[in-house]
Parts: C-alpha cells; sequence; structure tokens
C-alpha cells in the first residue's frame, strides 16, 4: 500500500505540475496580449498626438490668415468709405457749379456760337 500512496503521491505532484505549467502558459499568453494592446495603444496615442499638433498648427496658420483677411477687409473698407466721400463732394460741387449763374450763361453763349457757326 505504500507503493499506492507513493504513486499517488507522485501522480498528484506531477497534476500539479502539469496545472502550474498550464497556468504559467496562460498568464504568459495575457502577458503577449497585454503589451500588445498596451503597444497599439501607444502607437495610437502617438499618432493621435501628431495629428492634433498637425491640426492646431492649421488652426494657428487658418487664424492668422483670418487676421490678415480682416486687416486687409478694414484697410480696403476706409478706402471706399474714403473714395465715397470724395464722390459724394465731386456730385456737390458739380451741382453747385451747374446751378451757378455763371455757368448757365456759358451754356447759353455755347448753344448760341454753335448756332452762329453752324449758319455760315
Amino acid at each position: 500500500m505504500t507503493t499506492t500512496n507513493s504513486e499517488d503521491h507522485d501522480l498528484l505532484i506531477s497534476e500539479l505540475f502539469a496545472e502550474t505549467h498550464g497556468l504559467r502558459m496562460k498568464y504568459e499568453e495575457f502577458s503577449q496580449y497585454t503589451e500588445a494592446k498596451i503597444a497599439d495603444f501607444v502607437h495610437a496615442k502617438q499618432a493621435l498626438e501628431n495629428l492634433l499638433a498637425q491640426r492646431t498648427q492649421d488652426l494657428a496658420i487658418t487664424n492668422a490668415q483670418r487676421a490678415q483677411i480682416q486687416a486687409e477687409l478694414v484697410s480696403l473698407t476706409a478706402r471706399v468709405d474714403k473714395l465715397i466721400s470724395q464722390r459724394n463732394k465731386a456730385r456737390q460741387r458739380v451741382k453747385f457749379l451747374e446751378s451757378s449763374r455763371g455757368y448757365r450763361f456759358e451754356q447759353k453763349l455755347r448753344r448760341l456760337v454753335a448756332r452762329l457757326l453752324l449758319r455760315k
């Protein structure tokens, strides 16, 4: 009977070793899986950080361009307002000159001279 107990004991030890080996292999597989997922996460994080940096740079460039365009718009609006003001002043001056007595006299004189020249 001692041999049976010894055989049972040896069999139990070998089963425990096999179970330990199986657990060790599962742990190794889980460890490799975890490392692969962490590597994927780090790679994805790095790609997203690069994309974020690029987008931030693009946004800064776009904001600078927008500011430049807005400054040009303000400048052009001021120029247009100045030109409109000059045009309105010129119109007022022409209106004033056309309504003056000397201008009307000059127009009548031109018509009269033109008629006299046409008769000849």
